[in-house]
This record gives C-alpha cells, sequence and structure tokens, in this order.
C-alpha cells in the first residue's frame, strides 16, 4: 500500500552510503555490479536516471576486507542527487568456514546448533518469532529425512536383492543418505546455511579474535571516510549478516564522533536478533544500545515472505529495551514490488527471496533499496514515516538541482 503523500521538502544534494552486504560467496566486483544492475531496474519505477561512475576497487584497503566505491548521479523533476557509494566485501570474513569438507561443515554446523539449544536461544527465537524457529530446524529436518531415506535403502536392499541383501542393504542405505544431502546442498544451500550457524556462534561468543581485528579495521576505515565526507548525509546500509558489523562500526564511529546529525542506519532481512539474542553477544547489544541511545534515525526493513528475518519484530527494542522516535521498522510485500511472473519464479528459493531486498523493483512502493540510498529524500524522513512517499513531485526544487 503506497504512502500518503506529505508536505514538500528539500531534496538530498549529497549522500556517502556505506555498504554492508550480507555475508555472500560474493566478490565486492560483483556486489557492484549486482547494486548497478538492480538500481537501473529501480530507476524508472520511480522516475528517475541512474548514472554510475566505473568501479573503483581498493587495491590495499585499509579495511582489511575487499573494498570498493564508486559514484552514482540520480536526477529527476527538480532535483538531482550524488550519492558516493562505498561497498565492504564481508563474505571474505567467513570464507574459511566453507573451506573445509562437506561432512566437517555439517557436523560443526549441528554443533552450533546445539549451542544455540543449550542457550536458550532457540526458544527466544520461537518467542520472538515462530517462522524463524522453523528456519532454525531445518538441518534438523533435512538430517531426519537423509536418515529416512537411509533406513528405506537399506530395507529394500535387505529385502529385494538376493545374494548379498546385507551389502546390498548397506550400499543403498548410504546412497539414500548421501541422496537427500545433496538434493538439500543443490537446492536449498544446505552448506551454507550449516556454515551460517557457526559463524553466528562464533560472532555471539567472540571465538574468532581474527573476525574481531577485521572489525575493528573496518570501524576505523568507517570512521575515517566519515570524517573525511561533506555529504549532506551519511547513510550505513546493511543486509542480513552485514547489519551486524554495519552497527558495530557505526556504534565505533559514534563513540568516537559523537556527531548524529547526518547519520542513518538501514537495515534489510536483518540477521542482528539471530546473534543478540544469544546471551553471549553483549558486545553487540552494547553497539545497538549506543545507536538507540543516540536516536541516530533507522529504518529496519523485514517481510513476511522471507523466513531468514525476524518478521513483525521491532529489533531496537528487543535489543536495547527502548527505541527513539527516530527508530521505526517497515513491512515489504515482495509480491507488490515486482510482476506476477517474476514473483513466482523466486518464491520457493529462500536464499533468492531473502536477497530481494537488495535486488530492482517492478513496481513502486513505500520501500524501494536503491530509491533510498540514490533518491533524494532524507532518510530521517523515510525513518520517521516508515517508508519512501508516494511520488517526489512535491519535492522544493533546490537550487542548482538537475544542472
Amino acid at each position: 500500500m503506497l504512502l500518503k503523500k506529505r508536505g514538500g521538502g528539500v531534496p538530498v544534494k549529497s549522500r556517502l552510503v556505506q555498504m554492508f552486504p550480507g555475508f555472500e560467496a560474493m566478490s565486492v566486483e560483483a556486489h557492484c555490479r549486482r547494486f548497478q544492475r538492480e538500481a537501473a531496474k529501480t530507476a524508472p519505477v520511480y522516475g528517475m536516471t541512474f548514472v554510475p561512475s566505473p568501479v573503483v576497487v581498493e587495491p590495499n584497503p585499509a579495511a582489511g576486507i575487499p573494498t570498493a566505491t564508486f559514484t552514482v548521479r540520480s536526477s529527476g523533476e527538480g532535483w538531482a542527487t550524488d550519492s558516493d557509494i562505498v561497498i565492504y566485501g564481508l563474505g571474505e570474513i567467513n570464507e574459511g568456514y566453507a573451506a573445509g569438507n562437506p561432512l566437517l561443515r555439517i557436523l560443526r554446523g549441528f554443533a552450533a546448533l546445539a549451542d544455540f539449544v543449550v542457550t536458550g536461544t532457540f526458544f527466544r527465537y520461537l518467542k520472538t518469532g515462530i517462522r524463524y524457529g522453523l528456519f532454525f530446524i531445518f538441518p534438523v529436518l533435512v538430517l531426519i529425512g537423509a536418515l529416512l531415506a537411509g533406513w528405506l535403502g537399506h530395507a529394500i536392499g535387505s529385502t529385494f536383492v538376493a545374494g548379498a541383501p546385507a551389502f546390498a542393504g548397506w550400499l543403498l542405505a548410504a546412497v539414500g543418505f548421501v541422496l537427500v544431502l545433496m538434493i538439500a546442498i543443490r537446492r536449498f544451500h544446505f552448506l551454507l546455511v550449516m556454515d551460517d550457524w557457526v559463524f553466528a556462534r562464533d560472532l555471539a561468543r567472540g571465538r574468532r579474535p581474527e573476525i574481531d581485528e577485521r572489525f575493528a579495521r573496518l570501524s576505523a576505515d568507517v570512521m575515517r571516510r566519515l570524517e573525511a565526507s561533506d555529504a549532506e548525509e551519511i547513510l550505513f546500509s546493511a543486509h542480513s549478516f552485514g547489519a551486524i558489523a554495519a552497527v558495530m562500526a557505526l556504534a565505533d564511529a559514534l563513540r568516537a564522533s559523537g556527531k548524529t546529525d547526518k547519520i542513518g542506519l538501514l537495515t534489510v532481512g536483518s540477521s542482528l536478533l539471530k546473534i543478540a539474542l544469544h546471551p553471549s553477544a553483549k558486545k553487540l547489544c552494547n553497539a545497538v544500545e549506543k545507536v538507540v541511545g543516540a536516536n541516530v534515525p533507522w529504518l529496519d526493513a523485514q517481510s513476511l515472505t522471507d523466513i531468514l528475518n525476524f518478521y513483525g519484530t521491532r529489533p531496537a527494542e528487543l535489543i536495547a529495551g527502548r527505541s527513539g522516535p527516530n527508530q521505526n521498522t517497515t513491512k515489504v510485500r515482495f509480491r507488490h514490488q515486482l510482476e506476477p511472473e517474476t514473483y513466482r519464479a523466486i518464491k520457493r528459493d529462500f536464499f533468492r527471496v531473502h536477497r530481494q531486498f537488495v535486488y530492482g523493483v517492478e513496481r513502486r512502493s513505500h520501500y524501494a533499496y536503491h530509491a533510498i540510498l540514490c533518491g533524494p529524500e532524507p532518510f530521517a524522513e523515510i525513518a520517521r514515516r516508515g517508508g519512501l512517499r508516494e511520488d517526489w513531485s512535491d519535492l522544493a526544487r533546490s537550487e542548482g538541482a538537475g544542472k
């Protein structure tokens, strides 16, 4: 449902966007290509032109992780906005988790799941959002399915194969077990899911000093860019696991400078609660409390279609115990953003649905990732309103806009 038109405003002329993607197995160059491709799809829906500069990949990034930058000039009727985009390739942080053999990755994943059960985190998931609790038990369902397939294979081999029923039974049991795992790996990203749970446990418990070191270097680079920028608006934008890195970096920046007048935080499909509900995640909870205490404009986008986010929650209140007037959530219906055939093509792939937060749109609504990051609306207004305004025709023409 579109938002009702509000009064006029002054378009943002310049913006610095520090972007923290999810921890996908993608190069930073691929993240840049995806952003520009999907932004180009979104632009005509919102009546804007989108002109990106060439991507510059930093050869020796100070952040300690792959970093790329480019500038976007977006314009429309009566406005023009220049957005400097910085993308941090967070996927490299958890590459080590995908380096082990599949059996070891699965065993480590179940050990991590056991940690979330023993600490009571799983039960907090159920209390907070039953759908995320169901996602938690997905690996258990896969294991049960594999065991059942193995049992069925053993029964068939032992009953119907003459000559060597014992050998045939165990052979078919192994085939059935492995077959179910292979289907889960190829169709439902099972190994990635297991790696994510191990990574989540390690983040919550602070078990990987090298990750803490990278986060510290990342925060230092974020602060350097923040201090050097003269942009009218500075926006921290994060998807999925990237929300953890964004909130930690933003909290560090607030402690160092205390500047909040130009800063905003956009989290989409956030995994903050996945970590913060673990009793050991004190550092992350303290970072969220710092952001909330500073009353930084914060919009958290959620979707019922996405089982990987905590739909219907208010993360600021759940983690910090309170929220300010600038902190809000918005509910996104992907069905309303896309043409029917597009939505049908993605709705059964839960990872693709999860990525839709950062993909282009085909219909105008109150949420579009690229219209928020590259459009003319001040983010503080978007956060307070809970999304984009219905149209931009009533934005005041600022002097020099469109030149």
